[in-house]
């Protein structure tokens, strides 16, 4: 009986879908896109930082509308990546799988700071 080991990449880059912050250039200006990516940015991380507490506390039904609210906010601003791994932690809190559920918290907390400070900088990059 064997099993399938997937290997985990701890040190995971962020990937920035850079169209999705060029659509927002081109629709609202690159100072209001600018300021868009940045609320948005203080919002995913305001998020994140409940999610975490949420987690530790054993709140995982505040877990799962954390990372729900964060899939939208993250795909407006190209977090592709960032909005998939929370959409699997929704699912997995849904489906009451708490070991596949811690796995994914921890990967999105990882992933979200660096992920954040690529999208400011994609952003101030761009104008």
């Amino acid at each position: 009986m064997g099993a399938n080991v997937v290997p985990l990449n701890p040190n995971e880059e962020p990937w920035i879908h850079q169209d999705a912050i060029r659509v927002l250039q081109d629709s609202l200006g690159v100072d209001c896109s600018r300021d868009v990516v940045e609320r948005a940015v203080f919002e995913i991380s305001d998020r994140l930082c409940r999610l975490e507490l949420a987690f530790h506390d054993g709140r995982l039904d505040e877990v799962g509308k954390l990372a729900g609210s964060l899939v939208g906010m993250s795909t407006q601003i190209g977090l592709l990546v960032f909005a998939n791994v929370a959409a699997s932690l929704c699912h997995s809190v849904q489906c009451e799988n708490h070991v596949t559920a811690a796995a994914q918290a921890a990967r999105l907390l990882r992933l979200g700071e660096s992920s954040l400070f690529c999208a400011v900088e994609i952003a101030d990059r761009s104008g």
